[in-house]
This record gives structure tokens, C-alpha cells and sequence, in this order.
């Protein structure tokens, strides 16, 4: 009776793995939407963040808001120096302590940085709408986590992958590649110490790295949303 017992429970979940595994790429796109309040998150107008970025051992005060339809400020305190960075929808631009008072235009790889950041939602958000091809390619089991991998190509060679949490279905990490081959350059965001604000869940450690190394990371320790914010944050001086 006891070995049936035994054979009955292990027959169950044998029968069960190939559902928890083989699901779509829309189940686990829209249980990810589920667990991080993307719907609500769809309804937000602005966004506004503050921390530390932590470079070398220096911890460095910033700013950043974020407003639709694209808009971006990035604020950073650097010995009291302030720089800046903004995007208004069409330019990018930046103001530099090592440069001098005057305002810089920002172009190529720099400004579609900038873009990038600007967006409150992710690429995974309305991809098909954007032109992007997107698949769920398997699963990745490093850190000891299991993680589904879903790849991301854009119109101009750009590979993105995403890194989605099998249990909270969270955002782990995202590995961008972009150039052509032979010259390719790829980075990692590592996001983690996720918070529900307002029913949205928000990372609050996000690291940077580049060839298995630190860069920086960001420390959030404020995070508001639809706050009311003029457009003379990210008007272009030029």
C-alpha cells in the first residue's frame, strides 16, 4: 500500500513537470504582467526615483523622472556638481561639470540610451505593436534559481534577453547585445530587492555590468508615482 502510495505521488509529478515547463510564451508573459502590476503601471503618467548610484566605491546622489510619452531626466550629483542628461521626446541633451556650464546635444549610441531609459514600461510591453520579434527560447537555471529566457530582437540587430523568475515570475536580468558580428557588445542589469508600491512591484537594487564586472549599481530609496512635473525639465536648449 505504501509503495502504490509512493508510486501514485511520483507518477503526479512526473505528469505535472511538462505543464509547469512547457508553458507559452504568452502564459508566462502575462503571469510576469500579473506579478509586477503592469496593468496599473499602463495607467501611470510619470515616474520619479531617487538614490545612490555606487561607482567605485563612491556613492553618488540622482534624480530620475520618467514621463509619458517618452520623456527623461537623469539627475547626478557628483561632488556637488550637478550632471544631467534629458530627453524631451525628440532631442537629448547634457550637462556635463567636466565640460563646462554649457549645455551638450546628445546623438547616436548616447541618445538611444536615453530613449531607452525614457520608456515607464518595458520592451516586453505591446512588443508585436512595436515591430519586435520576441520568443520564449527555455529555461536558464544559474544561481541556483530557474529562470524562463525570453529573447528579444529589435529592427537594428539589437538582441535582448530576459530573465523571468519561475517562481515570482518576476524580471531577474536583462542581457542586451547589440552590434554586428565579429564586433558585438553585450551588458548586463541585474534587477533585485523588489518593493510593491502602489501595487506595482518596483526593484530597488538595479547593478550594471560589463564582462562579468560591476559598473555601477543604484540604490533607489524613493520612488513616486503621477507626480505633477513641468516640461521645462527635459525642453532641449537648442
Amino acid at each position: 500500500m505504501h509503495k502504490l502510495i509512493f508510486f501514485l505521488a511520483v507518477s503526479s509529478l512526473i505528469a505535472a513537470a511538462p505543464n509547469a515547463g512547457a508553458q507559452s510564451l504568452d502564459q508566462v508573459l502575462q503571469r510576469h504582467f500579473d506579478a509586477s502590476g503592469q496593468e496599473r503601471l499602463s495607467g501611470i503618467r510619470s515616474v520619479r526615483s531617487s538614490g545612490r548610484a555606487v561607482q567605485m566605491g563612491n556613492e553618488l546622489p540622482f534624480l530620475q523622472i520618467q514621463k509619458r510619452p517618452g520623456m527623461l531626466y537623469l539627475e547626478l550629483d557628483i561632488q556637488g556638481n550637478k550632471m544631467i542628461q534629458a530627453f524631451d521626446g525628440r532631442e537629448g541633451w547634457a550637462v556635463e561639470p567636466w565640460s563646462g556650464p554649457d549645455p551638450r546635444r546628445l546623438e547616436g549610441p548616447e541618445l538611444n540610451g536615453l530613449k531607452q531609459m525614457a520608456r515607464i514600461d518595458s520592451d516586453l510591453v505591446d512588443w508585436q505593436k512595436k515591430g519586435y520579434d520576441l520568443e520564449l527560447t527555455g529555461s536558464d537555471s544559474s544561481d541556483g534559481e530557474e529562470y524562463f529566457v525570453l529573447e528579444l530582437k529589435k529592427e537594428k540587430g539589437e538582441v535582448y534577453n530576459f530573465f523571468i523568475d519561475s517562481g515570482s515570475y518576476l524580471l531577474h536580468k536583462i542581457v542586451a547585445t547589440s552590434g554586428q558580428k565579429g564586433n558585438q557588445v553585450s551588458g548586463e542589469t541585474i534587477l533585485g530587492d523588489y518593493r510593491a508600491i502602489e501595487g506595482i512591484k518596483v526593484p530597488f537594487k538595479i547593478e550594471m555590468k560589463y564582462g562579468g564586472q560591476t559598473l555601477m549599481t543604484n540604490i533607489i530609496e524613493k520612488v513616486e508615482f503621477d507626480v505633477v512635473i513641468g516640461e521645462d525639465y527635459f525642453t532641449s536648449p537648442f
